[in-house]
């Protein structure tokens, strides 16, 4: 009896990028860091080690509430931090 091949594949396209199969859940964290941006000030929330911006906020307390929110439950730590499409850019 022949062995099947599964026809359940996944496609892989140049542009794909896979996490680095060393990201633990220490080594990525947010920080909040202050910033001027066209002459106003405004709090960033930065992912580390990709320098993705994922908000700026005019008061420290919204950045800092998002920021230990995602310290503490690092929900994308599977897909190697926040996806580039949910972010406001990188630094």
């Amino acid at each position: 009896m022949r062995k099947q091949k599964s026809s359940n594949r996944t496609r892989h396209f140049p542009g794909d990028k896979r996490p680095p199969k060393t990201m633990h859940k220490n080594k990525l964290f947010y920080e909040t860091k202050l910033s001027k941006h066209e002459g106003k000030m405004r709090w960033l929330v930065i992912e580390r080690p990709t320098g993705s911006i994922l908000r700026s906020a005019h008061f420290e307390d919204e950045a800092k509430e998002l920021a230990a929110f995602q310290n503490k439950h690092k929900q994308w730590i599977h897909s190697g931090g926040v996806v580039k499409f949910l972010t406001e850019g990188k630094i």
